[in-house]
């Protein structure tokens, strides 16, 4: 008994036994959320070659370039390259995304140092064929047994990344004035107003190539763009020939150059953790903003000079229509979903999902706002969240980027009469009719319906973020009650 106890009195001097207080301090050292972000150590001499290494972080970085610069979001970026590098034997890696910088850094223990490499994005296209073209070889690398070689993989992303587009350029520039032409009769213009967009869209696409081409920002490019169309729809109705407000026409022509912005992208960045490329994606929209802000501006101030009262009247005619799912409005919204996936080289396969897309939303959205009252945030926010599930819960064998559906879908809600009734009362600031202010030209209120209309483009982006997060569990639900799904859960939308 003597040994026994000067044993356990050794042991307790040498491992004392943790109290309470040492336990919960461990329990918070050890939480499941710092554990899970380290990464597992490799120990040498069985260390990936450098040949192998290389090759592998160059596929990864360059299937995440065409992933971003396609419209991609972070997140999904950052999951697909660690999915590909995992494929081939490297699942020790860092994947850093700073907005158009991508590093890529690969550990390999302690008997060889870690191998690090970057790539920048420097373009950004609207190809869905590409991205879709992307994403069936990803499947074949991630979601198989046994993936393609990398060497092989290497190949098909650069035959993908160095095709032609799938249909000449100039069906893109037809179907993106026609999806104008779409988008004006969806917020109640009539004929007129869809003749002006049509012709109007085409003329600012072609200069906005003209101007690319040549290098000039996107900045002034929004500039003229937003100049052309106000100064355009002015003069149209001053002089008789446009019936119909101008205020449609502006709003069309601001839909249209704002289809092309990530405002979905931004916020996902925000939400999943990359607030670098959130904050940089959000610099890139503020700027888009402010050009058309100030050629919209400078196009009503100097037209109204020159006209006077009566382009300041025009000016402040606001069309407030409340949508409503009729036929009409349902249709155009579906042609506007298909016509905007065929102007951003949608595959053809996926033109009558993104029609569906596109009835469904403005469905949803004109019931919601005109029948129930919901509101223009809520009801728009709740349409795109039911875009977002959907796209989340769609088969894989449709063989679509979930990409095209939301976009396509989400691309009509975006509030371009009530961005234009708010750079009008800008516009209108101080500007008198027979010596009496005009009742609409206020900053305060011209800034307040700006801010409306960025919360209405906020709260659509913020809607497909939640039903993706929705439609993220049941996703992987279905994955493990069915054999035969792919092993992969469906990427991340944005």
């Amino acid at each position: 008994m003597g040994v026994t106890q000067r044993a356990r009195g050794s042991l307790r001097r040498h491992v004392p036994i943790p109290t309470a207080e040492d336990l919960r301090r461990r329990a918070a050292l050890d939480a499941p959320t710092v554990r899970e972000n380290l990464l597992p150590a490799v120990t040498g001499p069985q260390v990936a070659d450098d040949a192998l290494v290389l090759r592998v972080l160059d596929l990864a970085l360059r299937i995440g370039e065409v992933q971003l610069a396609t419209g991609a979001g972070a997140a999904a970026a950052h999951d697909t390259m660690l999915a590909i590098a995992g494929a081939y034997g490297l699942p020790t890696c860092d994947v850093d995304i700073a907005f158009s910088t991508i590093t890529m850094c690969c550990h390999r223990g302690v008997e060889a140092g870690p191998v690090t490499t970057m790539r920048n994005v420097r373009y950004r296209t609207q190809d869905y064929t590409r991205l879709a073209t992307v994403d069936a070889l990803i499947k074949d690398i991630v979601d198989t047994d046994s993936p393609v070689s990398s060497s092989e993989a290497l190949t098909r992303l650069s035959a993908a990344v160095a095709a032609n587009h799938p249909y000449p350029r100039w069906i893109a520039g037809l179907s993106r004035s026609v999806f104008a032409s779409a988008v004006a009769v969806l917020i109640g213009g009539g004929f007129g107003v869809a003749l002006a967009a049509l012709v109007l869209t085409g003329v600012v696409w072609g200069l906005a190539r003209y101007l690319g081409r040549h290098g000039v920002p996107m900045f002034f490019q929004q500039v003229l763009g937003g100049a052309l169309v106000t100064t355009t729809a002015l003069l149209l109705a001053s002089s008789g020939l446009l019936l119909d407000s101008p205020s449609l026409v502006v709003a069309t022509g601001l839909i249209v150059l704002l289809s092309g912005l990530s405002l979905v992208g931004l916020v996902q960045d925000a939400i999943t953790g990359f607030p670098l490329t959130a904050a940089g994606r959000a610099v890139e929209v503020v700027l888009a903003s402010a050009g058309l802000l100030v050629g919209v501006v400078v196009s009503i101030k100097v037209i109204g000079q020159i006209g006077g009262d009566a382009v300041f009247s025009l000016a402040q005619d606001f069309s407030n229509l409340t949508p409503q799912p009729d036929v009409k409005s349902l249709v155009a919204a579906a042609a506007a979903g298909v016509l905007f996936a065929l102007s951003a080289y949608a595959p053809l396969p996926s033109l009558p999902v993104a029609g569906l897309a596109g009835a469904v939303a403005w469905g949803f959205y004109a019931y919601g706002f005109g029948t129930l009252g919901m509101g223009q945030v809520v009801a728009s926010a709740a349409a795109a969240g039911l875009l977002g599930l959907i796209a989340m819960l769609m088969p894989a064998r449709a063989q679509m980027p979930p990409l095209v559906l939301v976009i396509a879908g989400i691309t009509p809600l975006l509030p371009g009469l009530l961005l234009y009734r708010g750079f009008s009362q800008l516009a209108l600031v101080g500007e008198t009719s027979n010596n009496v202010q005009l009742s609409n030209g206020s900053l305060a209120t011209g800034s307040v319906t700006i801010l409306l209309a960025l919360t209405v483009s906020m709260g659509i982006a913020a809607g497909v973020s939640f039903g993706e997060q929705i439609g993220w569990p049941v996703s992987r639900i279905w994955r493990r009650r069915n054999p035969s799904a792919p092993r992969r859960a469906r990427p991340r939308i944005f």
